[in-house]
């Protein structure tokens, strides 16, 4: 989640402890509807926050497979042909798909130069093989394009989920906004001229994200409400602050 969505999460979670705490004050306030769309939106949050962790956790280990297989079909299969050819096939008609791509080459490029490279060295296996490549080297290179190829695909799909689930975090804040506005007018109502009370109240419900801070991706655990029947201004009671996980 990103700083400003970990802050209004931990902003809900002050306030349904302000809410559990001030029960008796509060009077029939917690049994609004408000107060329930609120609990099953933030519980709801919380399974789309677990997405997102997850979905990050699985874009970065697809990223760094994918970063790996580029590396091993450019240096160790497309480097050795590319130099060979320089030298032995430089006045062929298909010495240009027998070059070396760039380390910053695209993903679809790069499958797409592999693919084309399979096909040109087919046609000059004994130059290859005087060289003394691997007797299968052409099927090394097609099995590599093929390791790039699907690496890409799977980091294409965890990128896709970690969007969706981003986006599903962000909708459901943007539901909970009317909760707590309805929420807020129920409270101020209630607690009129209890000055000290309505101030823990404001402190509750503000999004602080200054005070995030930033820590690995986890699942955000729900506050356990602790009842106090003496209303006074909490401080001590908000949860800890959420671990945070950034958008692609």
């Amino acid at each position: 989640m990103m700083k400003s969505q970990v802050a209004r999460l931990n902003a809900l979670f002050r306030v349904q402890v302000f809410l559990g705490t001030h029960a008796d004050a509060l009077g029939t306030v917690n049994q609004s509807t408000s107060k329930t769309d609120l609990d099953t939106a933030v519980t709801t949050l919380q399974g789309f926050a677990a997405q997102q962790a997850l979905a990050q956790l699985e874009m970065t280990g697809n990223t760094k497979v994918k970063d790996a297989a580029r590396e091993e079909l450019r240096l160790q299969h497309m480097q050795p042909i590319a130099a060979i050819a320089k030298k032995l096939l430089g006045k062929t008609p298909v010495i240009q798909d027998l070059t070396l791509p760039g380390k910053s080459t695209s993903d679809v490029n790069l499958v797409a130069r592999g693919t084309a490279m399979v096909a040109a060295a087919g046609q000059y296996t004994d130059v290859f093989l005087g060289q003394q490549l691997p007797a299968d080297f052409i099927a090394q290179l097609q099995a590599s394009v093929k390791a790039v190829a699907e690496a890409a695909d799977a980091r294409s799909k965890s990128q896709l989920s970690l969007k969706a689930a981003t986006k599903s975090v962000k909708d459901q804040l943007a539901v909970t906004s009317t909760d707590v506005k309805v929420l807020n007018a129920l409270v101020v109502k209630k607690l009129k001229g209890q000055t000290g009370t309505l101030d823990a109240w404001k402190s509750a419900k503000r999004v602080k994200v200054a005070a995030v801070a930033t820590t690995p991706a986890g699942i955000l655990p729900a506050p356990a409400p602790a009842p106090a029947p003496a209303p006074a201004p909490i401080t001590s009671t908000a949860p800890a602050p959420v671990p945070v996980v950034k958008a692609a």
